[in-house]
């Protein structure tokens, strides 16, 4: 266990390191086998965050997170815009992400355990709620028609590719 990072009162400053969250997330899709369209349905997430300072944004930071994550696993890429980014979207109307209406049903929890070495008894949780919706469903798109998915993002051109050579091999 890393040493706990005191508080400068007057900044505010300290190690953000010093005391790390866990989580766990499962995903639940629909995968269609004609198109390759993966549909998240339902997202669970635990978070055990030591001691949850308020606990309502801490749930927003955990759904919003689970979006952020969803957009890596199916929509965002850099590539082919990278590093020419003379053919790339110019702005947010025209990149490709999830919105509104394809936020799935979330259930959050959070786990509190008072951190000794954590600010206030807290952990922080910011950037890591963003990672775990991504293998949470490149294994349910493997559990729903067991295509493995490798590489980001899981695009219904991928999603078919895989059915496909499930298919050849059967």
């Amino acid at each position: 266990m890393k040493e706990k990072s005191e508080v400068v009162p007057e900044t505010g400053e300290m190690d953000p390191d010093s005391c790390q969250a866990h989580a766990c997330t499962v995903a639940e899709v629909e995968v269609d086998d004609e198109t390759g369209v993966v549909e998240v349905v339902r997202m669970y997430s635990v978070y055990e965050i030591g001691r949850a300072l308020h606990p309502a944004m801490a749930t927003q930071q955990v759904e919003g997170g689970a979006w952020m994550g969803m957009s890596h696993a199916l929509f965002e890429a850099t590539e082919p815009y990278y590093p020419v980014r003379d053919h790339g979207p110019r702005d947010f109307t025209e990149y490709l992400m999830p919105a509104a209406g394809d936020i799935p049903e979330q259930h959050s929890v959070l786990l509190e355990r008072p951190a000794a070495n954590g600010p206030y008894g807290a952990k922080g949780i910011g950037e890591m709620t963003a990672n775990a919706p991504i293998p949470a469903i490149a294994n349910a798109i493997f559990d729903a028609c067991g295509v493995r998915m490798e590489q980001m993002p899981f695009t219904p051109e991928r999603v078919l590719r895989g059915i496909d050579a499930l298919r050849a091999d059967s």
